[in-house]
């Protein structure tokens, strides 16, 4: 048997593993990309909800800070008024 021979049969077998090995590893990889889709698509519920839980208290904070600025600007308005009746009497 010479080198071509001995070269052929090296390669040979070598794509046959290939083959071999590419088969089995299939349905693994298979199910890796769909866990994949499953964990992103969860992920990406979880963003979602946290998204509108976060915009909903920024809502409310936005109305509760409305409402402080509103009754200090009365009390404030309240104050000066009086300062101007104590003022004139």
């Amino acid at each position: 048997m010479g080198l071509k021979d001995t070269l052929q049969k090296w390669f040979g077998t070598a794509k046959e593993t290939t083959s071999d090995l590419t088969e089995k590893a299939q349905p693994h990889v298979e199910k890796a990309v769909e866990k994949t889709k499953e964990t992103a698509s969860d992920l990406a519920e979880k963003a979602k909800n946290t998204a509108s839980d976060v915009s909903e208290s920024a809502k409310e904070g936005a109305v509760e800070a409305k409402d402080a600025v509103a009754e200090k600007v009365q009390e404030a308005g309240e104050a000066i008024a009086d300062a101007g009746e104590d003022a004139q009497s």
